[in-house]
């Protein structure tokens, strides 16, 4: 799935990471314009691709010519053909940051954004990266705690993948993440599970709560999350 369709979104969360490093409220905020506008890029590259590289239903021309100037929309679209590839990625919370930067956009001077909603909408870019052209994304001069948010998020989107898979096998009836653990009446997992998902909501929505060596415990959880479920039968 990698290929020359991926560069431009990388080069736009390239030179996010380049200006987020400045710390300034210039950089900041033209770090999520650039962060935004590589979002909107990968959908409609995704959403574009030819059906041999994608292997599933593809969007028709019109839906993607009447979505290609909505936001919204484009989130609409890509739920709807590729859901497969939001594992880890809430389109929620990807529409709340764009509102976030369509405030910068359109407000003009005296408008600026705390570093921890650009480096949170950064990684949750970098995921749906990911998912969609399946291949790592590596960016230069990334902050130790960008660094170890992207590992984190990453790994829960992993764990969900994996999890619901579970699920899915086991044919149970409710296919939502914590399903597994609760049919399986594991107090311990159950418990792991919604703590680590508490502080993924903290890492997304609350980042400037944390430190970077906070991150270290809950990647290791959800090796243990991971473990719970394979071990499921």
């Amino acid at each position: 799935m990698d290929g020359p369709w991926s560069e431009g979104p990388r080069e736009l969360l390239q030179h996010a990471v380049d200006h987020l490093s400045q710390d300034g409220d210039f950089d900041r905020r033209i770090a999520m314009i650039s962060i935004d506008n590589a979002v909107e890029l990968m959908i409609k590259t995704y959403l574009g691709l030819p059906k041999r590289k994608t292997r599933g239903d593809r969007p028709s021309r019109k839906e993607l010519e009447d979505s290609s100037n909505s936001f919204p929309g484009l989130l609409d679209l890509i739920e709807k053909y590729a859901e497969e590839k939001l594992t880890g990625v809430s389109l929620d919370e990807i529409e709340w940051y764009h509102r976030i930067r369509n405030q910068l956009y359109h407000s003009g001077n005296g408008i600026t954004v705390e570093a921890a909603r650009v480096q949170t909408y950064l990684s949750l870019a970098k995921t749906l990266f990911q998912n969609l052209f399946e291949s790592e994304i590596e960016l230069s001069a990334e902050s130790q705690i960008q660094q170890k948010l992207g590992i984190f998020l990453g790994k829960w989107g992993m764990f969900e993948k994996e999890l619901m898979e579970k699920v899915h096998e086991m044919d149970l009836p409710d296919r939502r993440a914590p399903a597994l653990f609760f049919y399986k009446g594991d107090r311990a997992a159950k418990d792991l599970w919604q703590a680590t998902r508490a502080f993924r909501n903290t890492a997304v929505h609350k980042l400037e709560k944390l430190k970077a060596g906070d991150f270290d415990q809950p990647i290791k959880d959800i090796d243990t999350l991971v473990s719970y479920a394979r071990s499921y039968t």
